[in-house]
């Protein structure tokens, strides 16, 4: 249910004005994940805002007051919100993202974890549900190695390159994976026009600097079948070969600093019938030496996930 107009609106402005406190902030996240007509009016808002800053910005130019462009402002601004209802109520309920972006990219954020709740993940191959990562053996810890969590006060360690439900000896990548359900974002990637982005960071220990580590990002979009299928028990499907879509980052390599994280991201155009998405974030050995054992890690960490959904026209063909 969308909450009310009058708190949308103040949440709205003060996000854009910069006062939003850190409670508001959750508050306005909750509002924006969970209602479609919210996220609307969100991008009209800012859209607004937008356009109305390129407006001031034009007037003092000409070397108009600060003092009278901010009372312009202030006089506008019940105008901005009439007519971010009149444009909502001028849209159907196919119409994503707000509209007219005039080259401005907005973007809602669907995760955002630096796994500061401590909780570790399973160890049981690829989630069959949302809400919790698994994968191969990993585990969240404090400082560690010399090495700080990028933001917060715990990071993700990869330890080995399988999990409790197999032993591979043979792997030489650790992977972890997590489940987000989409069935609420239907009606805002209708139009084909959804990209998901997924970024996360990585470091590694001076001891490793000598050792091929690549990072790998990937993104899969999957149909309600598919994970139900999967959720009745059968055998997990090769998940590039069954999935709506699917995208993998460059691969980011490590270097030889504790204190610097290297940054990696990775994009999925969403397919409408996307109800699902599952991401993959790893460590993989790249070293082509015989006889080194590729399935163990340790000294390898990854912080703050982060992923994001934006509406991005589709490029057009010749």
């Amino acid at each position: 249910m969308t909450a009310d107009p009058r708190r949308l609106h103040q949440l709205f402005c003060a996000c854009t004005d910069g006062r939003l406190t850190p409670e508001e902030n959750i508050e306005l996240q909750e509002c924006l994940r969970n209602d479609v007509t919210t996220r609307r009016l969100w991008f009209a808002h800012v859209d607004l805002e937008d356009g109305l800053h390129d407006l001031i910005q034009s007037c003092t130019v000409t070397a108009a007051p600060v003092a009278e462009v901010r009372s312009w402002k202030g006089r506008l601004r019940p105008l901005l919100a009439a007519a971010a209802g009149l444009a909502m109520g001028l849209f159907s309920a196919s119409m994503v993202f707000g509209f007219g972006l005039v080259g401005k990219v907005q973007t809602l954020s669907l995760l955002n974890d630096s796994f500061e709740t401590g909780t570790n993940p399973f160890a049981r191959g690829k989630p069959i549900a949302p809400g919790r990562w698994s994968g191969d053996f990993t585990e969240v810890v404090g400082p560690h190695d010399g090495i700080r969590p990028a933001d917060g006060k715990k990071m993700l360690r990869f330890l080995r390159g399988d999990d409790e439900l197999a032993h591979l000896p043979d792997s030489s990548s650790s992977d972890t994976f997590r489940l987000l359900d989409m069935r609420r974002f239907k009606g805002d990637i209708a139009d084909g026009s959804g990209v998901v982005r997924l970024s996360a960071m990585f470091n590694a220990t001076a001891e490793e600097a000598s050792t091929p580590i690549s990072c790998t990002l990937m993104l899969y979009a999957l149909d309600a079948k598919l994970v139900k299928e999967i959720q009745a028990g059968g055998a997990m499907p090769n998940l590039r070969r069954n999935v709506l879509a699917f995208s993998q980052s460059s691969r980011v390599k490590l270097d030889n600093g504790t204190q610097s994280w290297q940054s990696a991201s990775n994009e999925l155009r969403l397919p409408p019938e996307t109800d699902y998405l599952m991401i993959q974030i790893g460590v993989s050995h790249d070293s082509k030496e015989s006889g080194k054992r590729l399935d163990t890690f340790g000294n390898h960490y990854a912080d703050q996930v982060r992923v994001s959904l934006a509406r991005l026209p589709e490029v057009p063909l010749p």
